[in-house]
């Protein structure tokens, strides 16, 4: 992430921008996520979503929050990928493999990954926003001792 010098205003737009990706993020829990994820992780997915749907997502814990559903929804994105192996044995074939695999996600499988995507923007640009925050009041700590 390339961001060494960020204005006031870039780091307002990008704090701004949060708004509107929790919103997606929200729309992806509630059409996606609730409905197939583990049991054990549904209730976090649903204080998350309460959240977000709130507009609390400066709201301490949120990154965590985030954090943990991505983690447990890759799990179950792993589970549910599997590899389909194709075969080629006519003599018509010029290349030295005779076979060939690809990854598949079953469609429970892919609908978490797409909303595994927006979390992970969402995750990035509140991480983002709370860094630049962080040095900021650690850089007024300096200057104020100086």
């Amino acid at each position: 992430m390339e961001m060494p010098f960020k204005s006031a205003n870039e780091i307002t737009a990008m704090a701004a921008s949060c708004f509107p990706l929790a919103r997606v993020a929200a729309t992806g829990i509630e059409q996606d996520v609730l409905e197939l994820v583990i049991p054990e992780a549904k209730r976090d997915a649903q204080k998350l979503l309460a959240i977000l749907r709130r507009g609390a997502i400066f709201k301490k814990g949120v990154l965590a929050m985030l954090h943990e559903l991505v983690g447990v929804l890759d799990a179950q994105i792993l589970e549910g990928t599997y590899v389909e192996t194709y075969y080629d044995h006519s003599p018509e074939n010029a290349s030295s493999e005779s076979s060939w695999s690809k990854e598949r996600l079953t469609p429970e499988a892919d609908r978490l990954a797409n909303a595994v995507a927006v979390l992970l923007e969402l995750y990035a640009t509140l991480a983002a926003v709370h860094d630049i925050l962080q040095a900021e009041k650690a850089l007024e700590g300096l200057r104020s001792a100086a």
